[in-house]
């Protein structure tokens, strides 16, 4: 956060661990030796310790003054050189004196040094925090980067691919500040793009660090109400396959003083961070970045959410407690739930559901028609609807995909895909899909097509998601569930009883695994679990090898499963179970039902909170 920060000091058994230099090594604090000492210019706070790849090199900031207060003094950059084993005195960067510089940060590939500055960029230019670079070749005079705005920038961080992460208070922010990225395309800037707020929010995000694979990510964020101190404390988010996950705060550094400036020294096994007490003094600090990592990603527990087509609402289950802990209410007969995007997801009513059942039935209960056509969008955040429209000219809405902003959902009566703006559900656009029964919508990353499932047709049509031109690829009755696994879509035939392999590229079903089981209805993939199939009428999960295109396994459970959603990092199943208002945990190594978990009335559609 730019002004801080008033903070208490770190709590004892939260002290962090100094920095002890023995050539390379960074270590556990030593009663003596080097230590911090090496990095210290004499100024009374220290903040921002980055070091070039190979460790030899590093940069930091020193400033004199009380740390927080209104009036800060100059803040230089200073660098050391490691020779022989041995520190070199500190002495200022090159270019540092005349004006404030302040969080540097050496590219990956050690050609750049990036900071922030308040130097002028041209002789009329108001003093101002923009974000420059300074060459580590050859010496030469900073240069302006030119994603800067009239606002404050901070924390600038490139990765291997040249993106450039930065953090600023520019106008359309989420909050008081955000993440931002940006990168070039043919040796210029492109206008800089604010993460999500799956990262941002609306109080404020700030300084960060980005590992250079852009996988993990680690940044400062102010007045969250998972925080220690409202100032700011340091949350991890990593990337998934599907996105960014939900930041977790790192609580076991996190104090009740700032913490902020985070860095991954060139070990890979240390983070080094800043941290400021109330009235005190900025000091650079470490911590286990490989512990750090564990216990963060051991605390995250995602939510399984159901889509339940007779309460008609969507149900947030906390599998570590086996609970329902939030109900969302939809349009009548949610039966699927879209992907998860920028931490949304949409429901649409479909109208048509089998009659209430508070209790277990055995058989097929009633069905009641109550056409009502609705699309809600839920926030996971807040788990409230924040949007909740009637679809114009939609019969039986059955399934939406979310992707960028706009949400495409299949209209069964009329056989096509209608296009929504995401923030007001405006219908912009509608696309033909030409077959019967479109029935579930899913979407190829790769070629950038939907993939609408069409039962009545027994065929596939794929659309270009921008102009709704379509191809068809006729498949077998029954086209229903459907999943993305690498560059092939999978989609379950319900009625033959087979699964066909689709090359989104080409249109053409390139394999076809025959006899799967009585009524494929879902498929889920990942990547360490492979791929799996629930099949209602013979009540099991089945495996199919994607080498052999062979049943791998089979799992008998006790009940019909309508739907299946396979946990995101372990070899588990869940199956909701209609007829029994419950979703089941299975194990797929054991192949034993673990728990079941009433969650609603007649569950459907399942989906992580992170997928």
């Amino acid at each position: 956060m730019p002004t801080k920060r008033n903070r208490a000091p770190s709590r004892a058994r939260l002290a962090a661990i100094t920095l002890a230099l023995a050539g390379c090594a960074i270590g556990p604090a030593q009663a003596a030796g080097p230590g911090l000492s090496s990095f210290d210019a004499g100024l009374e706070n220290k903040l921002g310790l980055t070091f070039s790849s190979d460790g030899k090199t590093a940069f930091w900031v020193e400033w004199d003054g009380e740390w927080g207060a209104s009036e800060r003094g100059q803040r230089r950059i200073f660098t050391a050189l490691q020779q022989q084993g041995r520190w070199s005195e500190p002495r200022p960067a090159q270019f540092t004196g005349d004006y404030s510089d302040d969080d540097p940060n050496v590219s990956p590939d050690g050609r750049w040094l990036y900071f922030i500055s308040d130097r002028p960029v041209d002789a009329d230019d108001e003093p101002d925090r923009n974000i420059w670079r300074y060459s580590l070749l050859n010496d030469d005079r900073p240069e302006y980067v030119p994603v800067n705005s009239g606002a404050a920038e901070y924390s600038p961080v490139t990765t291997s691919s040249g993106a450039l992460y930065f953090a600023s208070d520019r106008a359309g922010g989420l909050g008081r500040g955000d993440i931002y990225r940006a990168t070039l395309t043919d040796g210029r800037w492109d206008p800089p793009e604010r993460m999500g707020p799956v990262i941002n929010s609306p109080t404020g995000e700030w300084n960060l660090w980005v590992s250079p694979d852009e996988v993990d990510m680690v940044f400062e964020a102010s007045s969250r109400s998972t925080n220690v101190s409202v100032p700011g404390d340091l949350y991890y988010t990593w990337r998934t396959p599907t996105g960014w996950t939900a930041a977790v705060a790192l609580d076991a550094v996190n104090s009740r003083g700032s913490d902020l400036m985070p860095r991954l020294h060139p070990d890979g096994e240390t983070l080094i961070y800043t941290t400021a007490p109330i009235g005190g003094h900025a000091r650079v600090v470490t911590a286990d970045w490989k512990q750090l990592k564990a216990t963060a990603k051991a605390a995250y527990a995602p939510e399984l959410l159901v889509a339940n087509r007779a309460s008609h609402d969507v149900a947030f289950v906390d599998w570590s407690r086996g609970e329902v802990v939030a109900r969302v209410a939809t349009g009548q007969g949610p039966h699927l739930l879209s992907n998860v995007s920028e931490r949304r997801v949409a429901a649409t009513g479909y109208g048509v559901f089998p009659e209430p059942h508070e209790q277990p039935v055995s058989s097929r209960p009633p069905f009641v028609e109550a056409l009502n056509a609705r699309l809600t969008v839920i926030d996971l955040a807040s788990r409230r609807s924040v949007l909740d429209v009637v679809v114009d000219d939609c019969g039986k809405p059955h399934a939406s995909r979310i992707v960028a902003d706009r949400v495409y959902v299949t209209c069964e009566t009329e056989g096509a895909l209608l296009v929504a703006d995401l923030d007001t559900g405006r219908t912009v656009d509608r696309f033909a899909t030409r077959q019967l029964g479109s029935h579930v919508v899913g979407f190829h990353d790769g070629t950038g097509q939907l993939a609408v499932s069409n039962t009545d047709s027994g065929s596939l049509t794929l659309l270009n998601a921008g102009t709704g031109a379509s191809r068809i690829v006729r498949l077998a009755p029954g086209s229903e569930g459907q999943a993305v696994y690498g560059d092939r879509i999978w989609v379950g035939n319900a009625i033959d009883g087979s699964v066909s392999v689709v090359d989104p590229a080409t249109a053409t079903e390139v394999a076809t695994v025959s006899s799967v089981c009585r009524f494929p209805i879902a498929i889920d993939v990942t990547a360490d679990n492979g791929v799996w199939v629930a099949c209602f009428l013979s009540s099991e999960l089945v495996s199919i090898d994607d080498d052999t295109l062979a049943v791998a396994r089979r799992i008998a459970l006790a009940h019909r499963p309508l739907n299946l959603a396979l946990h995101p990092d372990r070899p588990l199943a869940y199956v909701s179970l209609p007829r029994r208002n419950a979703v089941a945990e299975i194990d797929l190594v054991s192949g034993e039902e673990l728990r079941r978990v009433r969650v609603g009335i007649e569950p459907d559609g399942l989906r992580w909170s992170t997928k």
